[in-house]
């Protein structure tokens, strides 16, 4: 839950699938999210990942344009640019508001609320680094699977202990290698990195283990963005997704005592047509 000037609202995080499938029809899923969660305290937010996978939807990055220029959502911040606001907060995660942009309160100028919303989008490294990040989808996924081998269960199946072994070991190699200054000065201080004021990195952690180690499920490239829209898990307090990835989180939940401040739904959840 977040406060913006003495009221306090909910995140509701969309993934990729729920904000395109919420912009083919606006109308009808803000009724459904409203019955929900009660939309007049309740933000929709989406990563900047989501909408660099929009860009390559033209008729659906239209409809966002005009939907989303007017109506209240917000963009929140990437993997690494958390990953800042978590160091700059180390000792107090709690205090980080992972918004960084909301469109419908942008001014400033003469344009049209969607003149201005893709004026500031446009002039933003969004445009050049979508490119970048679609490309790099198949490398970062063939880097994650490459490295399965190198944990393999001592039985049939991972235990608890296993599994939080290889977070542990995978969230503090990301703290190191993202931040290479900041885990010096822990380390010549004589200290141990706290991974649990990592918050983002220990979400992506464990979302990396059960998307890839527990079974052979086919990899897909969007698992890549899953993952990284998984860093904002900790700091919203619904999130929308499909089906594995909400099955993940609810495992997560139950086996692991973490992200347990978020409730996590399908689109066939939200309109009300079972589980």
């Amino acid at each position: 839950m977040l406060e913006i000037n003495g009221n306090k609202y909910n995140l509701c995080l969309l993934d990729t699938n729920a904000l395109s499938n919420l912009l083919k029809s606006p109308e009808n899923w803000i009724k459904h999210i409203d019955n929900k969660f009660d939309i007049s305290k309740t933000i929709l937010c989406y990563s900047i990942f989501t909408l660099s996978e929009l860009w390559y939807i033209p008729d659906l990055f239209k409809i966002y344009l005009d939907f989303f220029s007017t109506f209240p959502s917000a963009v929140l911040d990437g993997h690494e640019s958390i990953l800042v606001k978590e160091i700059q907060n180390y000792h107090d995660p709690k205090i980080i508001n992972p918004i960084v942009l909301a469109p419908f309160s942008l001014n400033g100028t003469n344009m049209s609320p969607k003149e201005r919303l893709k004026y500031v989008l446009k002039n933003s490294h969004f445009i050049s680094r979508t490119k970048y990040w679609k490309d790099s989808q198949k490398e970062v996924l063939d880097g994650i699977i490459s490295l399965k081998k190198n944990y393999p269960p001592e039985k049939k199946a991972y235990t608890k202990n296993e599994i939080e072994s290889f977070c542990l070991i995978t969230g503090m190699s990301q703290v190191g290698l993202r931040d290479r200054n900041f885990a010096n000065i822990i380390v010549n201080q004589k200290k141990t990195i706290n991974l649990d004021l990592f918050p983002s990195i220990k979400a992506t952690s464990y979302v990396v283990f059960y998307k890839f180690y527990p079974d052979n499920r086919n990899p897909e490239p969007s698992d890549v963005f899953d993952i990284l829209i998984s860093s904002l898990l900790p700091y919203v307090d619904f999130f929308i997704t499909e089906k594995n990835l909400n099955h993940i989180i609810h495992q997560i939940q139950k086996k692991h005592n973490f992200l347990l401040n978020v409730n996590c739904f399908t689109m066939k959840q939200i309109k009300g047509d079972g589980l």
